[in-house]
């Protein structure tokens, strides 16, 4: 994908959270704070992929002995060949980002879980979800 536009998107999302996160309700509070969050995980995954980097995905060598080389499979040429040679460099995709971005997403889906159901509570027990009257019961 072009960075350019995926910059884009980034920065039209996490504008939208922010202007969710400025209303009164606490339900689009919530959803403004999720697509924040969607936005940077979005922006730390972009970060780890540059063009021409292949997934760093290592299976095992000939017969079942682990040689630590890659290899692809073209199977309309009917070879298994390596894309790496060992001790050769090649760019390859960061897992660490990857992986850290799933924790986010799990992290996230968590918290927001929780917020919805503490802005549940607040409207059963005050019967609105904005933040002015909920201040002013507040007293």
């Amino acid at each position: 994908m072009n960075n350019t536009i995926l910059s884009i998107a980034i920065a039209l999302i996490f504008g939208v959270g922010t202007f969710l996160i400025l209303r009164r309700d606490i339900i689009k509070i919530i959803i403004g704070l999720s697509l924040i969050s969607h936005a940077v995980n979005m922006l730390i995954v972009s970060t780890g992929v540059f063009d021409g980097e292949k997934a760093p995905i290592i299976t095992e060598g000939h017969h079942g002995s682990g040689s630590g080389i890659i290899f692809t499979d073209k199977l309309s040429e009917g070879i298994l060949a390596p894309i790496v040679p060992s001790g050769m460099e090649t760019p390859f995709v960061d897992p660490l980002v990857q992986a850290l971005v799933l924790t986010a997403i799990v992290i996230s889906l968590a918290t927001t879980a929780f917020i919805l159901i503490l802005a549940y509570r607040i409207h059963e027990e005050y019967g609105t979800t904005d933040v002015r009257i909920l201040r002013r019961l507040r007293g």
